[in-house]
Formats: C-alpha cells, sequence, structure tokens
C-alpha cells in the first residue's frame, strides 16, 4: 500500500507541474550552479506545503498483561514473605536462578545444573578429627567424639561403618567423603539498574540467609561447611563431611543485589522500602510502583539477558489486588485482569465458576498444589489406655479397600485428579508403580476386618463390629472411633464421605472438626502430634525430594529423650519398622547419580505402601483462571509459582 500510494503523488506532481506555481507539489531541488536561477521561484508570500509523504503506520499500543492475585504480597524481599503472591511477583522481578520443572531442575543464569557426571560436583576425600562437625552413619549432624558411627571414605552403606575410637586405634584422624558442588553463572548478566551481577552477590544471599537463622534454609545451611565465590562468575559450596545431599544441585542461593543492599542490616531487608518493596533484580521485569491495596506495575526491563530472543512478550505487566473470588472473576469477565494466579477452589462461589466455565472466554487450569491429604491411623496413642484400634496393618489394609477414594476425588474436582497412591504423587520420577495399591473393594475389607479379629456378631453391618481376640482391643470393644479434620468446607466433605465409607464396613466413625490451632497443637496436649487420635485427616506439602522421613521412627513425637525429636516430631502415627527407616536413611543419603537412590526410594514406598501408617487420599489442587487466548502457560506442581515461565507468555490464536 505505500508503494501505490507514492506511485500516484509522484504522477500528480509530474503532470501539475507545468501549470500550478511551486508549492503544490515541493520535491526537493537539486543543488543548482551559483547564478543559476530555477525555472518555477516560490513567491515569499506564499509557504510551500510539506512534500507529501506515505501516511505514517500508527506504532503497536503496548502490550499489556494483568494479573489478579488472590492477596497482596507482605513483601517482596526474597526472605520475608514466602506466601503464593509474592513468589508471583518475584517470578516477574528475578529468573530462576533455577527452575523446577517436572521434579527436576533447570538453569535459567547458571551454565549447566552440576552433577557428579559433568565434573561440577565431585566427592572428595578429606581428614577429620576429633571434634570436627560431621554427618554420622545414621544421617545425624553431630560432633566427632569417642564412640561416633561413620562412614569412612568411599563408603555409602551402613554396613561398612566405622566407629571412632582413636583411644585403641592411636590415630585421632580419619578420612571421611564431602560433597563440593561448584556453579557458574551465564557471562554477561546484570542486574536491572546496569550492575554487572556476580557470584559475589550469591555469596552475599547466603551472608543474609545466616544472619537470619533459621527462618531461611535452616537445614542446608546448618550442613554448609563452606560457601564462597571462586572469582566473579563461579562459585563452590561444601558440604559437612559426611552429608550426601541428594538435593545438591540446588545448593545455591539466589544472588541478592550486594551493590544496593549492603548498608542495611539484615533483620531490616523484609521491611525496607527499597529491598521489600523495589526490589532490583535481573528477571524480565522491573517495578514502577507499588499502591498499597491496589496493584503493582511493572515495565519491561531493557536489560534482560533474553531480551534478543524477544522476551518478554508483554511491555507491560500490572499485578492486582481484587478483595475475593467474585471480585476477582467478575475483573476476568471485564477484561480487567488477564489471568487469575492459583487459588484453591472454594476462593470462587461456584455458580460464579461454573458462569465462566460456560461461557467459552475462559480456561481453567487445575494445578496441582503442594500439599497432598491424608488419614492417618493411630498406630501408637500415647496413652497407653486409648485403644488401638488401628495396630494392626491388617486393619489399615481393610480400611483402605472399603473407601471410594476416586469417589472422594471426583467430589472434589472436575478435572480427573487422581487418587494418590504413596506420599508422592503418580507423575514423580521416583514413584513405585509396584508397590502395594487398594482399589475399592469393600466386601474384601469386611473380610479382612474378620480375619483381624473385628467381627461382626449380629451380621449387621449398620451396627459397629466388636474386637475377639485383637491384640492389645480387650474383647468386646465396639469399633467406634474418632475422625479429626480441619473444620473447613473441604475437610467437612471428605469427612462425611470417610465415615460413610467406613460404616458400611462395620467401623463406627464420629467426626470432630477443630481449628487448626487445635488441630495442630504441639504435644503432649495437640490431638494430633500429642499422639491422641484413633484417626486425623489433614494434608502434608510435599517437596522435589520424596519424604519418607515423615514415618521414620526417629519422627515419632514424645517425650524427650525416648523419642529424638521430643514433641518436634512429625510422625504422629506412632509408625515404627526398622526396615522402612532403614530404606528411607539410604534413600536420604544417596546421590541421585548412584544407583541406591532409586532403588532405596522404591523399597520405602513398598514398606509404606505395605503398612499404611496413613492413608493417602489425594493431591490438593489450585485454581488458574486465564484468557482463552493466553498461551504458555504451563502449571507445574514441582515449580515455585505457577507463573515460573512468566516470560513466554503470550497473546494468540488457538492456543490450548
Amino acid at each position: 500500500m505505500k508503494t501505490k500510494i507514492a506511485n500516484l503523488s509522484g504522477l500528480l506532481c509530474i503532470g501539475l507541474a507545468l501549470i500550478m506555481i511551486a508549492g503544490g507539489c515541493n520535491y526537493p531541488s537539486p543543488d543548482l550552479p551559483p547564478g543559476i536561477t530555477p525555472l518555477v521561484e516560490t513567491s515569499p508570500a506564499i509557504v510551500s506545503s510539506p512534500p507529501a509523504q506515505s501516511p505514517t503506520p500508527e506504532p503497536d499500543p503496548p502490550r499489556v498483561l494483568s494479573v489478579c492475585l488472590t492477596q497482596e504480597p507482605a513483601s517482596l524481599f526474597l526472605y520475608g514473605d514466602s506466601s503464593p503472591a509474592a513468589r508471583a511477583v518475584r517470578q516477574a522481578v528475578y529468573d530462576g536462578p533455577i527452575d523446577m520443572v517436572g521434579y527436576n531442575a533447570q538453569t535459567v543464569i547458571l551454565e549447566r545444573i552440576p552433577d557428579l557426571a559433568n565434573g561440577d560436583a565431585s566427592l572428595e576425600s578429606v581428614e577429620v578429627r576429633a571434634g570436627d562437625l560431621i554427618v554420622d552413619a545414621d544421617g545425624m549432624l553431630t560432633t566427632l567424639v569417642e564412640g561416633v558411627r561413620y562412614l569412612p571414605g568411599g563408603c555409602r552403606e551402613t554396613s561398612c561403618a566405622a566407629v571412632y575410637s582413636p583411644s585403641q586405634t592411636g590415630s585421632i584422624s580419619v578420612m571421611m567423603d564431602q560433597l563440593a558442588v561448584r556453579f557458574k553463572l551465564l557471562d554477561g548478566l546484570s542486574w536491572s539498574d546496569g550492575t554487572p551481577l556476580t557470584m559475589q552477590d550469591s555469596r552475599y544471599s547466603f551472608e543474609v540467609a545466616q544472619a537470619l537463622f533459621p527462618q531461611v534454609r535452616a537445614d542446608l545451611i546448618q550442613h554448609t561447611d563452606s560457601y564462597k565465590a571462586l572469582d566473579e562468575r563461579s562459585l563452590e559450596w561444601r558440604g559437612v563431611p559426611g552429608y550426601l545431599d541428594p538435593s545438591y544441585p540446588t545448593n545455591f542461593f539466589q544472588p541478592l543485589p550486594q551493590h544496593a543492599w549492603q548498608d542495611i542490616p539484615a533483620e531490616t531487608l523484609a521491611e525496607d522500602e527499597l529491598s521489600a518493596r523495589q526490589p532490583i533484580g535481573w528477571g524480565a521485569y522491573v517495578i514502577d510502583e507499588w499502591v498499597a491495596g491496589d496493584h503493582i506495575t511493572l515495565t519491561k526491563n531493557e536489560s534482560y539477558f533474553r531480551s534478543t530472543d524477544g522476551l518478554p512478550y508483554f511491555d507491560h505487566l500490572v499485578f492486582r489486588f481484587p478483595a475475593n473470588g467474585v471480585e476477582a472473576l467478575a475483573a476476568l469477565q471485564a477484561g480487567e485482569c488477564d489471568l487469575i494466579d492459583e487459588a484453591p477452589a472454594d476462593y470462587y462461589p461456584q455458580d460464579g465458576l461454573r458462569q465462566v466455565q460456560d461461557s467459552g472466554d475462559v480456561t481453567i487450569f487445575y494445578e496441582p498444589d503442594t500439599a497432598w491429604e491424608q488419614l492417618a491411623f493411630g498406630i501408637l496413642p500415647s496413652d497407653p489406655g486409648m485403644p488401638a484400634f488401628f495396630g494392626l496393618k491388617e486393619v489399615r489394609q481393610a480400611a483402605a479397600l472399603c473407601i471410594d477414594r476416586q469417589r472422594i476425588v471426583d467430589a472434589l474436582s472436575p478435572a480427573g485428579s487422581q487418587v494418590m497412591q504413596s506420599y508422592i504423587p503418580g507423575s514423580h520420577p521416583l514413584f513405585n508403580p509396584d508397590a502395594a495399591q487398594y482399589a475399592y473393594d469393600p466386601a474384601a475389607g469386611a473380610n479382612m476386618l474378620q480375619a483381624a479379629g473385628w467381627v461382626d456378631l449380629d451380621n449387621d453391618p449398620a451396627t459397629p463390629r466388636q474386637a475377639l481376640g485383637v491384640p492389645g482391643v480387650l474383647d468386646g470393644t465396639m469399633f467406634q472411633v474418632e475422625l479429626l479434620a480441619l473444620d473447613n468446607p473441604e475437610r467437612s466433605l471428605v469427612a462425611g464421605m470417610l465415615r460413610d465409607y467406613l460404616a458400611q464396613c462395620g467401623l463406627e466413625v464420629n467426626i470432630r472438626s477443630l481449628p487448626a490451632e487445635e488441630l495442630f497443637a504441639p504435644g503432649p496436649d495437640g490431638a494430633v502430634f500429642g499422639r491422641r487420635f484413633n484417626l486425623a485427616q489433614y494434608g502434608w506439602p510435599a517437596s522435589p525430594q520424596p519424604a519418607c522421613e515423615l514415618f521414620t521412627t526417629a519422627e515419632i513425637p514424645g517425650p524427650y529423650p525416648d523419642f529424638p525429636k521430643g514433641w518436634g516430631g512429625a510422625n504422629a502415627s506412632g509408625y515404627s519398622r526398622l526396615e522402612y527407616d532403614q530404606a528411607c536413611q539410604q534413600a536420604r543419603t544417596s546421590l541421585p547419580d548412584d544407583a541406591l537412590y532409586q532403588s532405596s526410594h522404591r523399597q520405602t514406598q513398598a514398606i509404606f505402601s505395605e503398612d499404611l501408617p496413613a492413608l493417602p487420599l489425594y493431591s490438593r489442587f489450585r485454581l488458574i483462571l486465564t484468557r482463552a487466548d493466553i498461551c504458555n502457560l504451563l502449571p507445574d506442581p514441582s515449580a515455585e509459582s505457577s507463573l515460573w515461565n512468566l516470560e513466554f507468555l503470550k497473546y494468540a490464536d488457538g492456543c490450548t
């Protein structure tokens, strides 16, 4: 079109130039020699019109992405607020440094993920003396003294553990393995203010975390022997001798801008205006303003290291804070929000959610949450006079057969969520599909209960079974138990279904709903962690590394020193089995590069599924709502935020 307009304008000028005074079409004249007068001279009284030009195309309007959050962040300081809202905004300010996708670490600003195969991680033999800090053969952080069991250099299993005894050997030093991991930054990275980003910034972040101990990565800090920058782009982490950490590829502290914050005391960084509300990063966007109670606006970072790839797609980003789910849905329908970040299903009114779902203009993502729901069995109550109704694994297995867990999942989610079969989801690369699973079969469950000594004397499934020869339970005891659950709509719905399913097998269940502060109060008086329950329904957070330790003997809450964790243990069921403890310990102290790592995790799940200290119910989920034409949103249960790849989001037709 531009070419056609230009040609037409030129032809008109040529035709009219002989009969009109100069100025109608005013092409530039060539320079003339001195003294030569143009043939057509413009009168000084007439102002020449601008040359005829092609219409200038209008610039594309700025592209803006508006995201509704379910709450306003309290602080954007990395170690100050771990809420989903704060994590979402930080995805825009920072990028990585490491993303978890599919439970695997992916590099963002590092050259590569370190491992033993590429040489960026190594096990080195080091000399350890009496009084040095080590991790012993049982995986406990301790000081090397007479009688401590440790793994000598090259030893990977407790079968080759040795006992430190300088009084007998005459040597005060021994050799142990130390894990060393080296990280290297991409070249040319900079903070959004133009200052080069270096490994000194990661070292500074480590120092801040140390100053805030134990609220930040306490376990990693305790097990760190050294963390030092080797040069501007290289850094090395070393663990305490004997510490074999399966998570070592992520033992990198996210850089913080030392040049901008070094004069701010660590304990005030979460509240300081510079670090809490205007943090600088290296990510796709830079914060423009934060209007409390309303929104945060950001602009594309011109120094973003991926800008040459055309990222991010949007020029501006706005985070809004609607008051509730009703307001959020209205904003989405009105076009004021393009995306509503992750929220529990009960955040929205069900009729409103149904309405936007039926409209066809909105896409709903069901994202597995970072938590899974369980039905915990009281195997070892702290009160000796309290009957252990679920002391036998056969009774726990029978209860599992009596519960239709898929029906429970379907009642909660229309998205086809799957029943949890273990303490890790089926999508996890370490999941053991060969471990025992319990499909709904109430007839088989009733037979198992009968064989275990819980008999139906009156042949009426509507009445509770009675004990007859059950170990630890008086004959004639009626199977009448209490189920503890959180006092909220979702848990009440599930608790009611659990009660009804167990009743079909002759187990009478009474529900007691409690607020969180009462249900999870510490022992000895707390209901769950004081081990004062028969059945309890609650969730556990998931993690990239399977948390088998939640069910180890060492985690049973109880009075110290009989129980190593005191009343702070996590194994509220009171489950204990030596083979499980040993398999879990091996899994937690093997490196991913080692064949023992996968085999021991599979073995641990097999034992768990056989003994069932808790019955996994379902993975909790959250909803993400977007305009139908938003592309590249890839929610991932192992990612820190559903916006982990925010810089790739864009509009396009035909998105799926």
